[in-house]
């Protein structure tokens, strides 16, 4: 896949990448690069939650006049373990629009209005209600959250697209009545409503009962083929049109025969837009009148020339991931995404002030850390394991062949299969204490450029620097910070029931607001912030103003400037 490189104009989270990426010219973007144009083909969104009342809407346009199916993921805040999982078949120039909301279960609860194609294709019909399957039971990765569904309140999303097809596909051949037409096709809405879900639903099943085979495919439909001569759709497989790993679903079969002069394409091909998807978040608390957007990164080039397609059942679905290179189950594409947005510091403003109502809360997330601190090898619901790091080679998950002690998945830094090891030596199975910390330390300033008396080894005159604070307490994949005075006991007005706290009484001013630098501390070995600390993350702040009023309070959610490197 390569390195994640930037482009040389960067919005969002990518404004403050330097002059240390490479620039492509565009007509050679073939690499995933930080989109700066707000499209891509792979979106994460840093913070979904459905706690306190609130509620997190989602809208997702393809911009683009081909026809897509994506990956939409639900991804819990500790531990990043899938707790929702489904496709979106969208045909040129569609939006699907979705709320996640807490149900009367108390689990994540998405629902859609939408007619856009789901698979399954109950989402789009009644919804869908997240589960902490993924870290229960036999996939437990800590005792104290065995099946407890407060776990898949909050999280992140990622959005992939998975498979491709020109335009809005084509309709079956007259001559070959029986069979379907392109999937995409069936998708494409026709006065407001897709011709046919129930037969792009069941595209997505599997047609073989082994997960590391291509042999074996069997005809699941009869016809004519455009001479007219009895045939049957698809013929069996002889394995090119078929990738390890994929559950060999119709909607990743390239053709009705493999012969050149009658093909008939049926499923989504390989990703051939780089940018088609724009993502569009919003956290909403309509009981207290707050509400917020979240910039979401999006990454263009993901999966190019690449088919990701997958049936939608166990373990099938656990494919793709933002890590997917040139195979299904493989991470080789997680060093890109490691590069492109690694930093060694996150900056922005806090604000705390019980008069005027303002809080504010840092959302910290690492959308790589569950590649190399989740290193249960046994474990399929680990993202990195035996069943994606198999030795007999790339995309053949057969969940055996591999040991802890041969690939090094304990130590990684001398080159095994999963990432390099950045956040430190700790795993979130290390003594079962459900964390896997970083090391941070905090620099925290007023706003009158750091003209404050502070008390270090003893009295200093004013101006003087501002208090070091080093606090270990950003232990799981996605953080939120709330910082202020007192804000310890404080509740998170995000209604995280795992957030952390960054004090600011002691700034000698008393100051209730300002804004601070995290500066991560991975080696020990060196100073804080070196460029071997440097690890990949996205961040944002989320402010409100609580006037007492529904109708008069307000929120809004910032990006945080980066330190790239030294």
């Amino acid at each position: 896949m390569g390195k994640l490189l930037n482009k040389a104009s960067l919005t969002g989270i990518g404004a403050a990448i330097g002059a240390a990426f490479a620039v492509q010219p565009a007509a050679a973007q073939t690499t995933p690069v930080v989109s700066d144009d707000g499209q891509g083909s792979a979106i994460v969104v840093p913070y979904y939650t459905v706690n306190d009342g609130w509620q997190t809407l989602v809208n997702l346009t393809n911009t683009s006049e081909n026809s897509i199916v994506v990956k939409f993921r639900l991804h819990e805040s500790r531990n990043s373990r899938d707790v929702l999982d489904f496709n979106i078949a969208l045909s040129p120039f569609d939006v699907w629009t979705a709320t996640i909301q807490q149900s009367a279960n108390g689990r994540p609860e998405l629902i859609t209005t939408d007619r856009s194609c789901t698979i399954p294709i109950s989402v789009r019909n009644s919804g869908a209600e997240a589960s902490e399957l993924a870290y229960s039971g036999t996939f437990s990765d800590h005792t104290g959250t065995d099946g407890d569904v407060v776990r898949t309140r909050e999280g992140y999303i990622k959005i992939l697209v998975m498979g491709e097809t020109a335009g809005s596909g084509r309709a079956p051949a007259s001559v070959a009545a029986n069979f379907p037409g392109d999937i995409a096709y069936d998708a494409e809405h026709v006065n407001g409503e897709p011709r046919n879900c129930s037969r792009v639903n069941s595209s997505f099943s599997a047609r073989t009962a082994d997960f590391d085979t291509t042999a074996g495919i069997t005809a699941v439909v009869s016809g004519l083929d455009d001479a007219g001569v009895a045939t049957t759709f698809p013929p069996t497989d002889d394995g090119t049109d078929v990738q390890t790993g994929s559950g060999s679903p119709l909607a990743r079969l390239g053709s009705v025969d493999g012969s050149g002069n009658n093909e008939s394409a049926v499923g989504y091909g390989a990703i051939a837009t780089g940018n088609p998807l724009k993502a569009n978040v919003s956290l909403v608390n309509q009981s207290t009148g707050r509400a917020a957007g979240v910039t979401s990164l999006h990454i263009e080039n993901y999966g190019l020339g690449q088919n990701f397609v997958t049936a939608q059942e166990f373990p099938w679905f656990l494919e793709p991931t933002i890590a997917s290179s040139n195979a299904l189950w493989t991470i080789d594409g997680v060093n890109a995404l490691i590069t492109g947005i690694s930093a060694t510091q996150v900056k922005n403003e806090w604000s705390s002030n019980a008069n005027t109502g303002a809080v504010s809360e840092w959302i910290v997330n690492f959308p790589t850390k569950r590649f190399e601190d989740d290193v249960d090898e046994d474990n399929i619901q680990a993202a990195c394991s035996a069943w994606r790091n198999d030795n007999s080679g790339a995309g053949v998950p057969d969940g055996t062949g591999i040991t802890q002690a041969a690939n090094d998945f304990g130590d990684n830094d001398t080159g095994g299969v999963c990432a390099p090891e950045l956040f430190g030596s700790g795993t979130f199975q290390d003594g079962n204490n459900g964390i896997a910390p970083i090391v941070v330390n905090y620099d925290i300033y007023d706003r009158e450029e750091g003209g404050v008396t502070v008390e270090l080894d003893g009295p200093v005159v004013s101006p003087a620097p501002p208090p070091e604070v080093t606090i270990d307490n950003l232990p799981y994949e996605v953080n939120v910070v709330k910082i202020g005075r007192d804000v310890s006991g404080a509740t998170s007005v995000l209604g995280s029931p795992v957030s952390r706290s960054v004090e600011t009484n002691e700034l000698a001013s008393n100051a209730n607001s300002g804004w601070m630098i995290a500066t991560f501390d991975g080696d020990s070995t060196n100073a804080p912030g070196s460029s071997s600390d440097a690890v990949p993350v996205i961040s944002g702040i989320y402010k409100q103003r609580d006037f007492g009023d529904a109708a008069l309070n307000f929120g809004q959610y910032l990006d945080a400037a980066y330190t790239r490197g030294n």
